[in-house]
This record gives structure tokens, sequence and C-alpha cells, in this order.
């Protein structure tokens, strides 16, 4: 019984598949983009979008009350707040919002020049969202 609860709780190969399909061609569509310009935000903003919503769907089973998870999940939370708000703070004190600052870097500014070039562009647009679909499925 345990065996079959735990198999249908898994995504079959074919809704692998197709979410690797999905992350490149995402990662392909957002490689193309330029840097800090407003089709990039937008499709940054449209997939995390979609990673809250599928975050925040009803859980398939309940987790235990355990201590050390509890734990582990303020340590996260807290470095998470850490960084978010450094991330605003930068992005709040640039003098143009359209342009990376040197005086208030992001890590968007700090990552850019490793990562302007196509390749490397896509590379890192790759590693990028399929964090964020294993963080959102585990």
């Amino acid at each position: 019984m345990a065996a079959e609860s735990t198999r249908a709780a898994r995504p079959s190969s074919g809704g692998r598949a197709l979410a690797v399909v999905c992350v490149v061609a995402v990662a392909a569509v957002g490689s193309v983009t330029r840097p800090f310009g407003w089709a990039a935000t937008v499709l940054v903003l449209a997939i995390s979008a979609i990673a809250l919503v599928w975050a925040l769907r009803s859980p398939n089973s309940v987790e235990p009350r355990d201590p050390s998870l509890r734990r582990g999940t303020a340590v996260w939370s807290a470095l998470l707040l850490a960084i978010a708000g450094w991330e605003a703070y930068a992005f709040v004190r640039q003098p143009d919002w359209t342009k990376p600052s040197d005086q208030h870097p992001t890590l968007s500014t700090l990552l850019d020049p490793g990562l302007e070039q196509g390749p490397l562009r896509f590379a890192g647009w790759l590693v990028w969202l399929a964090v964020g679909c294993w963080l959102v499925t585990r």
C-alpha cells in the first residue's frame, strides 16, 4: 500500500520530460533577452509567480512536527530574508533602476560579467531554473 501511494505522488516520466523541455525552452528565451531589460524582468517575474503558486499548492501528505525541521526552516527563512533584504536595499538605492550600479550592486550585477555571453548566459538560466524547480518540488 505504501509503495502505491509513493508511486502515485511521483511525477510520471512524461511529466518530467515535459518539465525538462519547458525549463530548456525558458532558458533559451531568457538567454536571448537583454540583461536588466524589461523582457528579462517580465520573464523572471512570470517564472517566480508560477513557482510561488506551485510551491503553495496543497501538500499531498502532512509533514511530521520535528524540532530539527523547524530549526532548519527558521535558519533557511532567515537567510532568505537577509538576502532578499540586501537585494531590495541595493536595488532601491540605485540611481537608475534600469541600469546596474557599481555603488549598490545586486546579485545580478555581480554575476553579470560572467554570464553576459550567450552559452554561459544560457547555462546560468538553466542552473537558476533547475535549482528553482528542485526547491519547489522538495
